[in-house]
């Protein structure tokens, strides 16, 4: 199977991703990605399941594509028009906007009018992951960067339009600007930019404590839920061992005829007999239960 291409399905894909989603609420995913105890866990659960031989790469492979047709949904997502219809796990907008978008980017076949059965699954494990460029860096790295560079009042405008920081000071700012002009450019220079950093700072370690007891509540609900449905899992499958197990027996064919053939019928009697037996295996199973001094009776209050 390692050297063979491997047709993925949807149960496949669908159990693969719920492998990994465990493996991530137990702590094996990082932000470069899954730890290697999670692959092998993978793999030895989906070749199980599915009596398969595939190896890591083969997952890794499978991983990238799933994650590009995310990512194209998420991007498709955010153009006007379209929207996520949860019913037929599609994107949803008009053909002249599927036309213009495809123009524009034609990965966008990929997508459209296409099933994405495991959508919200896959931004549960791979969405916080997708940034890229300056937005892909973590709270301290970007503030480590800023401190090292020098703030313009430009650019605590722009943090402040992305609501990364909040000058509750900015009259004093501005005032202190001010007198920075009366007294040296310099002057005025620093003690903004110095200002601006705090500002900065003091909004981060905010967000970053907001971010990390969101995260943390959002994970332990998340377990929560997964335990509750495997419970449920478990209690079905236990009520559908007892319901097999009290199951009305069905009869075969040369269990009948033996048990009719000692009554000594023959000929079109036997054969009305066999066949109301067939055909109903509650009768059968009433016929079956009498004695057999009573089965000659039986026969006759049922019509035989």
């Amino acid at each position: 199977m390692d050297g063979c291409y491997l047709a993925w399905t949807k149960p496949m894909d669908t159990f693969l991703l719920e492998v990994l989603r465990d493996q991530q609420l137990k702590g094996l995913k990082g932000d470069s990605g899954f730890q290697a105890s999670a692959y092998r866990k993978a793999m030895e659960e989906i070749n199980t399941k599915f009596n398969l031989k595939i190896n890591k790469e083969k997952i890794q492979n499978r991983l990238k594509t799933l994650k590009d047709i995310m990512n194209l949904t998420l991007d498709a997502l955010k153009k006007s028009g379209l929207t996520w219809n949860d019913s037929t796990k599609k994107v949803q907008a008009a053909p002249k906007v599927w036309d213009d978008l495809v123009k524009a980017n034609p990965k966008m076949r990929r997508i459209r009018d296409k099933e994405i059965c495991n959508f919200e699954l896959l931004c549960d494990i791979f969405e916080k992951n997708r940034a890229s460029g300056s937005t892909a860096k973590t709270c301290k790295e970007r503030l480590q960067q800023w401190e090292e560079e020098a703030l313009t009042i430009n650019d605590v405008d722009r943090l402040q339009e992305e609501n990364v920081v909040v000058l509750d000071n900015f009259d004093n700012l501005t005032s202190g600007t001010q007198n920075g002009v009366a007294n040296g450019a310099s002057s005025s220079s620093k003690t903004t930019k110095r200002s601006s950093k705090l500002g900065v700072k003091r909004k981060f370690d905010e967000v970053e404590s907001r971010s990390a007891t969101i995260q943390r509540q959002y994970d332990e609900g998340l377990k929560i839920v997964h335990d509750s449905l495997s419970e449920i899992g478990r209690q079905l499958a236990v009520a559908n061992e007892y319901f097999l197990k009290s199951n009305t027996r069905v009869y075969t064919p040369e269990e009948i005829d033996a048990e009719v053939q000692k009554l000594g019928l023959s000929g079109d009697n036997m054969l009305g007999v066999v066949d109301l037996l067939m055909s109903d295996n509650k009768k059968a199973g009433s016929f079956f239960g009498c004695p057999d001094e009573l089965k000659g009776r039986w026969l006759q209050r049922n019509g035989c």
